[in-house]
């Protein structure tokens, strides 16, 4: 067949050289030229524009970190499906929500061309070795004639379903690497802390009811070395739980592990780990352990915000609340809303003492423009299911 790639990174590029080695013309395509570069050397194609690609490819495949870069790519004006070709195959092996997938899948559709979303699993390893995981969601009929594509670069290769239905696993499946992700790290963090050997520790946990996949590969291949060079980074991850979390909240099913790790993982990208390893939990979970243990435990603080100009309260709204997501990023923000009878709002701040609360709040737009007043009152929280 011949084949354009589109998305060259950790994932990608290894996918299309093993395509190219199982006998397929594979035409590869990135936003940055250093990774085209490499694939040419190793005797990929290149130099083709997206809607070349899409009117010249029998299959196009796309890969890529963020949902905006796969809208961009596919709704374009110049993108994959204003230039498709009728009997295209478009396969996106990207993590986006299921609604994505399944926008892509009807406009292909009208277009005579076929999607499918094909989220992998497996990680640089086994892209590497052509032994991911594949999970397609759309026409039966035309994941039948991508089983060769697939069969390439994956080993377990699931047909799941509708359009959507891959995408809806994929997150299902990060759901759970993050969790577990964050499990391995408050495990060894708290092991180091009790003075447990980490070898010893890990040869326990793997033969134990604890073992995991997410625990031998954080701990073999990066906690034990104190490295951790992205094979998966922990902003990725966190993209992903933001994701699951959308989707769950659309469905209404609460995610109450889930929507902890979702915040830990953006937080712990705000403060500057997004880069490292999903591994890097384990040194995140680190730093804020001993953070606590020089700063002293945290309080609850209830910030009454009474109205004092409903017209700048207005004006200012979107300010406020973007302020607040800060707080909420940073791990300090517990909980907001407003009063329904527009007497004002309430807001819940994580911090070790009112002065530092206070800093907070006089940076917080509605107070800083005159449209709320505060009071800030030390809370105890007594949880009802205790």
């Amino acid at each position: 067949m011949n084949i354009g790639f589109i998305g060259l990174g950790n994932m990608g590029l290894p996918m299309a050289l093993n395509l190219r080695k199982a006998g397929h013309t594979v035409y590869g395509k990135n936003r940055s030229p250093g990774k085209e570069r490499q694939f040419a050397e190793q005797g990929g194609k290149t130099g083709l524009a997206v809607s070349r690609l899409a009117a010249e490819m029998d299959v196009v495949i796309t890969c890529l970190p963020m949902p905006s870069d796969v809208e961009d790519v596919y709704f374009a004006p110049d993108g994959l499906l204003a230039s498709a070709r009728e009997g295209l195959l478009l396969i996106d092996c990207s993590t986006v929500s299921p609604e994505l997938s399944r926008r892509c899948f009807a406009e292909a559709e009208r277009r005579g061309a076929d999607f499918l979303d094909a989220p992998v699993s497996g990680g640089t390893t086994g892209a590497a070795a052509a032994s991911l995981s594949v999970m397609v969601g759309g026409k039966r009929q035309a994941f039948e004639r991508a089983k060769p594509v697939f069969e390439a670069f994956g080993k377990q290769i699931y047909y799941v379903g509708e359009a959507g239905s891959g995408s809806a696993v994929k997150l299902i499946n990060q759901l759970m690497v993050g969790i577990h992700s964050q499990a391995v790290g408050e495990a060894f963090a708290l092991g180091r802390r009790l003075g447990v050997d980490p070898d010893l520790l890990y040869a326990i946990l793997t033969q134990s009811f604890a073992q995991s996949r997410m625990l031998e590969r954080h701990y073999s291949q990066f906690i034990s070395k104190n490295r951790y060079e992205p094979g998966f980074a922990l902003k990725l991850l966190g993209k992903d739980l933001n994701l699951a979390a959308e989707t769950a909240a659309a469905f209404g099913v609460g995610l109450p592990a889930g929507g902890r790790v979702q915040a830990i993982l953006n937080r712990a990208a705000a403060s500057g780990y997004g880069d490292l390893d999903m591994a890097g939990l384990y040194a995140y979970q680190l730093a804020m352990d001993e953070k606590r243990r020089e700063a002293g435990p945290l309080k609850h603080f209830a910030v009454f915000l009474p109205m004092l100009d409903a017209e700048k309260s207005a004006l200012y709204r979107e300010e406020h609340l973007r302020f607040l997501d800060e707080r909420r990023a940073d791990g300090m923000l517990f909980a907001n809303g407003r009063f329904a009878d527009g007497a004002g709002g309430l807001v819940i701040y994580r911090g070790r003492s009112y002065e530092e609360v206070e800093q907070w709040v006089k940076r917080d737009p509605y107070v800083v423009k005159g449209a709320r007043r505060y009071e800030i009152h030390e809370w105890e929280i007594v949880p009802a299911d205790n």
